[in-house]
């Protein structure tokens, strides 16, 4: 029988999904957090600020994504080729060779671009159309998708997933 800690202590993992998200994390956190080449490539990387530059960074480089200059504290290193799965004993070598690769698939990305790209990646979007599932999103949880329909002169639809497509339709018009 296949070591199953998930049924040892149903307590703390209390399925299998569960224990493997707390191993990413885990491997995550002890693996790529402190990866030598990792912060080597965003020391090299960085540098000062270009010309009327205004904020307080020191140093910074150019998002991968959006292309504005970052400060080097809002920086992320993200994997170029992405989205490794761990979802069961037979992805951990897989997942941690990931972890380890080299400076050539590795970019630097602001980390509000970084959540969106992972986003695009988990739902099989652009990044230009998980950026406004994203603003809608938040529109959603602010409670005010009524408001922006009304503000745009559309009249809201019945429920939720089609006041979401309809502000998706808006922002995507909005963006071409």
């Amino acid at each position: 029988m296949a070591n199953e800690p998930w049924k040892q202590a149903p307590g703390v993992w209390p399925t299998k999904a569960a224990f493997f998200s707390w191993l990413r994390g885990g491997l995550r956190k002890s693996i790529w957090q402190f990866y030598p080449p990792k912060l080597e490539f965003k020391n090299e990387a960085c540098h000062t600020p270009p010309e009327g530059y205004t904020g307080r960074a020191k140093t910074g480089t150019y998002c991968a994504l959006t292309g504005e200059w970052t400060g080097k504290s809002k920086l992320e290193v993200d994997h170029i080729k992405g989205n490794a799965s761990l979802t069961d004993w037979d992805d951990v070598l897989s997942f941690i060779q990931h972890l380890c690769c080299d400076k050539g698939n590795m970019q630097l990305v602001d980390k509000e671009a970084h959540k969106i790209k992972s986003y695009a990646e988990k739902h099989g979007l652009s990044f230009e159309l998980a950026l406004i599932t994203k603003k809608v999103i938040a529109l959603e949880k602010s409670k005010q998708v009524v408001v922006f329909l009304k503000e745009k002169g559309i009249i809201p639809a019945s429920n939720a997933k089609a006041r979401r497509q309809q502000c998706i339709d808006i922002l995507k018009g909005e963006t071409k």
